[in-house]
């Protein structure tokens, strides 16, 4: 009778993933922590390690960015010239030499580190919204075991109901006592049923928990109500479009070429030389005045197979890094479109069961239990009329956990909320 609550139980779990613990979090715009959604996922954002992680990489990346650009240390030397000749005196020359990249390579390099930058800051995003994802999924599924918690209630008076009628028909001599144990083992399966449910939203509270950064026994307010869902059927066509322009993943990807790009280019202008100049005193053993020495310089690019094979890097890199673009392009669209078809099964599947399944449930459990009340039939009918109730009622909890784990994905795969 509760199996597809226990599905839905076991995809909440693989869903939500834990994250390590962080400071308490008592307090959002939104109300107590756990009301809503909102507020958990503003409770993540700021106390969520993996988040602090992912800015923190994105700070190294810009502090390293700062210096792409920079001249290596300059060079100092002390050589000494000596000769046997007395006439000629000897002498030290202490030399201060500087190298100096020409024909835009510093640009460039620097041009790269901040491609690089752009590429760990769209990977902070994607963090950030996998971590809003998994907050949402386990939000909707803490939401959707306390309405089954209201429904599990609904039950227990419903078998109440069912005991009362039978304890009076027994009491009128038109029953037996198998049907009042019957509609007791209904409330005693209730009850039990409530017990198990219980632990269920402490497991749910518990992963939500973790997932905020919480201890993972930190006290959480009752959830107030769902995530809305879109008014209209979201567009494939429009989805794919906004996650080109902003999935992050996409545009770390986007700088991750441009970076190979500026290094394959780099890489090219490596047959070109560099420039190095010094100077320094000259200073005689014969204590006359102090002269003066200078140099110039540039390296010689050999074709001893340095250059060329950093070019090869460099090229067979560029080519890389798009491929893993236009597989996560193509990952990224074959996502949207399964769970646009999900999200739009779903959302039918609990307008059905809330148009047809649930009134024809109702009714015919109210109908039967009265026939049973007038002396008609038996308990059993009634018993199973009330399982009726109760499985569709669970359907439709596992509906819209559906469309809220889809929702989820979509907006993840997105790069914001619709």
């Amino acid at each position: 009778m509760r199996a597809q609550w226990k599905r839905l139980g076991a995809s909440s779990v693989l869903a939500a993933s834990l994250i390590a613990c962080a400071p308490a979090f008592a307090q959002t715009t939104d109300g107590p922590l756990g009301a809503t959604v909102d507020g958990l996922r503003a409770a993540g954002r700021q106390l969520s390690p993996a988040l602090r992680a992912a800015a923190l990489d994105t700070e190294a990346a810009s502090a390293k960015a700062s210096g792409a650009d920079a001249l290596d240390d300059p060079t100092i030397s002390d050589s000494y010239q000596y000769y046997k000749d007395p006439g000629v005196f000897s002498a030290h020359t202490v030399m201060v030499t500087q190298s100096f990249p020409l024909w835009g390579k510093r640009s460039l390099r620097r041009e790269a580190a901040l491609a690089d930058v752009d590429a760990v800051r769209g990977r902070e995003r994607a963090a950030q919204d996998e971590i809003d994802e998994k907050i949402k999924v386990a939000y909707a599924q803490y939401y959707l075991i306390t309405r089954d918690i209201a429904v599990n209630r609904e039950v227990a008076e419903l078998a109440r109901r069912m005991r009362a009628a039978a304890s009076a028909r027994y009491g009128q001599g038109g029953g037996d006592q198998t049907a009042v144990i019957q509609a007791l083992g209904e409330e005693t399966t209730a009850k039990t049923e409530a017990v198990r449910l219980e632990g269920e939203k402490d497991a749910a509270r518990a992963r939500l928990d973790v997932l905020i950064g919480h201890p993972a026994n930190a006290p959480l307010a009752e959830p107030v109500r769902a995530r809305p869902m879109p008014a209209g059927e979201p567009v494939l066509a429009t989805l794919v479009e906004r996650a080109r322009t902003a999935n992050p993943t996409l545009s770390a990807g986007n700088a991750g070429i441009t970076a190979a790009r500026t290094r394959s280019t780099l890489a090219d202008k490596a047959w070109y030389p560099d420039l190095t100049i010094g100077g320094g005193p000259l200073i005689q053993t014969n204590h006359q005045p102090v002269g003066f020495a200078a140099t110039i310089g540039f390296n010689i690019p050999v074709p001893w197979g340095r250059e060329a094979s950093g070019q090869q890097e460099a090229a067979a890199q560029l080519r890389a890094t798009q491929q893993r673009y236009d597989a996560a392009l193509l990952e990224i669209e074959g996502a949207l479109g399964e769970a646009a078809a999900k999200l739009r099964a779903a959302r039918a599947t609990e307008a059905l069961l809330r148009r047809e399944a649930i009134p024809q449930a109702r009714a015919l459990f109210q109908t039967v239990l009265a026939d049973y009340s007038q002396g008609k039939g038996d308990l059993t009918a009634a018993i199973t009329a009330e399982h009726q109730i109760h499985e569709t009622e669970l359907r439709v909890l596992q509906a819209q956990l559906d469309e809220q784990v889809e929702l989820a994905a979509i907006e993840r795969l997105v790069g914001g909320d619709l």
